[in-house]
């Protein structure tokens, strides 16, 4: 089901989308956004459910965000797969390397495999 290459520093993965998937969102290892669970990686395109799509996974990628982050603050994912403020609670996705300041602004994340779960 997973076909592994090598993209740059980063690695990518390949699975079948479970639903619309948008580009730029934290997906899980199901092909769908993720919510109360850990990511496997971020949408790298945009594809339709059945469709394979391209993860990123590697230690940083690229993610759309869903409202203020600080720089350097836990973050997890909504409904939607856009990285958020954790806030305490949920599953930590990773950790911010840049602002957000509004939602749909687009950050560096520092991955965190597994979450905190």
């Amino acid at each position: 089901m997973y076909a592994r290459q090598v993209r740059g520093d980063n690695d990518t993965v390949t699975i079948v989308a479970t639903e619309a998937i948008t580009a730029k969102r934290l997906v899980t290892t199901q092909g769908a956004h993720t919510a109360a669970k850990a990511a496997v990686g971020v949408a790298l395109f945009a594809t339709d459910s059945g469709d394979n799509i391209s993860v990123g996974c590697g230690p940083i990628e690229v993610v759309q965000a869903g409202g203020q982050i600080s720089a350097d603050g836990p973050v997890k994912s909504d409904a939607d797969g856009k990285a958020v403020a954790t806030g305490g609670s949920g599953i930590t996705v990773g950790y911010a390397l840049d602002a957000a300041s509004a939602d749909g602004d687009y950050i560096r994340i520092l991955l965190q495999h597994g979450g905190n779960s």
